[in-house]
């Protein structure tokens, strides 16, 4: 699997998914970049507002574990 079958630019993240980012983070993100090794989020809350966290592959991540961090897009 690779880090674009993953996630999509535009994709929302939340909590703590599974420590991945920080122990301690649990603000929103949102990806901004993805290739097939890493994704770039980008703070939309919080202490680190307006920075970036890479999130690099492993073959830690699954599918099934990364669409329990995403938020639901909803029609307004």
């Amino acid at each position: 699997m690779k880090m674009n079958e993953l996630f999509s630019v535009g994709d929302m993240v939340f909590g703590y998914c599974n420590g991945f980012f920080d122990r301690d983070d649990y603000d929103d993100k949102v990806c901004v970049l993805v290739n097939s090794k890493y994704a770039v989020f980008q703070y939309t809350e919080g202490r680190w507002k307006g920075f970036a966290a890479v999130l690099n592959y492993t073959d830690s991540l699954s599918k099934e574990m990364v669409d329990s961090w995403k938020i639901e897009k909803t029609e307004d």
